[in-house]
């Protein structure tokens, strides 16, 4: 399944976004971005 991002209208699916993970006070804080443009599509928090 693919998506389009919404800033520079690329093709974005879970095996080519970009992840950045970064724990913090034993939290888990996830940055998605776009592989085309590096634009930010989402965060997700796990704590």
């Amino acid at each position: 399944m693919a998506s389009i991002c919404p800033h520079c209208k690329g093709t974005v699916n879970l095996s080519n976004v970009l992840r950045e993970k970064d724990v913090k006070d034993s939290a888990i804080e996830t940055l998605y971005a776009c592989p085309h443009c590096k634009a930010v599509l989402g965060f997700s928090f796990m704590s």
